[in-house]
């Protein structure tokens, strides 16, 4: 396939790497720095757990022309900054995939509205950091890459990425209603976001805290309370699990123990901490569902003023 990712951070170099290595033709899209460090050092990956480093050289573009010609295109930007990137989606009409694989609070409409049936949606299996030319990345265990069509049927367009993603070395599965994971994720994440600022940017302080870990697993709780008052399955289902179901005090065992762990910090606090303008957007999002759905949730709200005020230091820097 030739493919093009749109995105040249942690995930945007992972997927393209590999998936080059798995015989694709990529082209990664990249800017400034990142474009130049690229051109000179190629794609260069460390497998934290292992050390193993890997460099991959693939094509590189500054921009996406209306003309540009692809089978698929994989989106990997962050929330907060697509929507400078669908106006250049949209004027190219070439491309018939076109794989959003990041945060999104907001479902498919405002993708489809641009794209029409384009549209794939996805998050990745995986997190990491960019230090200086090198992408420091780790695989998430309990969360496969995750794909769907936006209106949750099983095609042969979203089995066949699927496929290549796994040939690729992926984990990979179908989700019926990806709508649905992806507004879960955005309260799930943003109650973590909020947990993490509180406790200074740092998972294992999270870890050390019985209270603030009582406050993310009682925010959690309270967003998926706001997807089902909403109409909306709870998804993946081992959260649901985790959050709804089992008691309290297990699920902030669980994510102490979690948080302890060294992975925590290129799993979530490595990209809370550089992404806050992002949390801020999820966290604005789903304070209208949370309206929306007339609920009352002291432990989110909380946790969305922790998330406003680190975002705020950072502008202020």
């Amino acid at each position: 396939m030739k493919i093009l990712v749109y995105g040249a951070g942690v995930i945007g170099t992972l997927y393209a790497s590999r998936l080059q290595d798995g015989g694709h033709q990529v082209t990664i899209l990249a800017r400034g720095t990142r474009l130049a460090d690229i051109r000179r050092h190629g794609l260069m990956l460390e497998d934290v757990m292992s050390g193993a480093r890997s460099t991959t050289r693939v094509n590189v573009a500054e921009r996406l022309s209306p003309e540009d010609a692809y089978d698929m295109a994989v989106i990997t930007v962050r929330w907060d900054q697509l929507s400078g990137t669908l106006p250049e989606l949209a004027a190219n009409c070439t491309t018939p995939t076109v794989l959003f694989m990041l945060n999104n609070s907001g479902g498919s409409t405002r993708l489809t509205d641009a794209l029409g049936d384009r549209v794939l949606l996805g998050f990745p299996g995986a997190g990491g950091t960019l230090q200086d030319h090198v992408v420091r990345y780790i695989m998430i265990p309990q969360q496969p890459t995750t794909l769907g069509e936006p209106n949750g049927t099983r095609s042969s367009r979203v089995q066949a990425v699927v496929e290549t993603l796994r040939a690729s070395g992926f984990p990979a599965q179908i989700d019926s209603d990806m709508n649905a994971w992806l507004v879960s994720h955005a309260f799930f994440v943003t109650a973590v976001s909020g947990a993490i600022y509180l406790a200074g940017g740092d998972c294992e302080g999270l870890s050390r805290s019985r209270a603030l870990l009582d406050l993310m697993v009682n925010g959690v709780r309270e967003g998926f309370g706001v997807v089902r008052a909403l109409g909306r399955p709870v998804h993946p289902f081992p959260l649901r699990v985790l959050f709804s179901w089992l008691p309290r005090w297990y699920a902030a065992s669980y994510w102490r123990r979690f948080f302890s762990k060294r992975e925590a910090e290129y799993i979530f606090a490595a990209h809370v901490r550089h992404a806050s303008a992002e949390m801020q957007s999820l966290a604005s999002e789903c304070r209208l569902l949370l309206s929306q759905s007339g609920l009352v949730a002291p432990a989110l709200t909380q946790l969305y003023r922790a998330i406003d005020e680190y975002a705020a230091t950072r502008v202020r820097r």
